[in-house]
């Protein structure tokens, strides 16, 4: 029974940190991508190029205050304007998040990316 529960109970536990550590990054995923989604909404209050880029700024950093798994140090935002389309992209540096860099099993990816467009001009 010792000899059962010796070669088990570390494979387990690897297994444990491993669900544990890819649900954090899901989460974390999922959080970058509503920061976006919010970001875009937000623009389309906007009248001018410059207010617009205004608002997705204050639109990321509430939204980074807001989620316990986001520091507003590690995402980086870039918007583009194509004809009636404006798009944002933010961009979550996973790897220097102090959650992340001590994970002992790999993560998917350095940094998290992900975008979100929305169409000017409408109701």
């Amino acid at each position: 029974m010792l000899v059962e529960v010796a070669l088990c109970l570390p494979i387990l536990i690897i297994l444990l940190i491993g669900i544990i550590a890819y649900g954090v990054w899901l989460g974390t995923a999922s959080a970058v991508q509503q920061v976006a989604n919010e970001a875009a909404r937000a623009a389309l209050a906007g009248i001018s190029s410059a207010e617009r880029g205004t608002l997705v700024s204050e639109a990321v950093a509430s939204g980074a205050a807001g989620s316990p798994l986001l520091r507003a140090d590690l995402l980086h935002v870039a918007t583009a304007q194509d004809g009636a389309f404006y798009s944002v992209a933010v961009t979550y540096d996973v790897a220097q998040a102090p959650l992340f860099a001590a994970s002992p099993v790999p993560l998917p990816a350095g940094s998290i990316r992900r975008t979100s467009v929305v169409k000017l001009g409408t109701l």
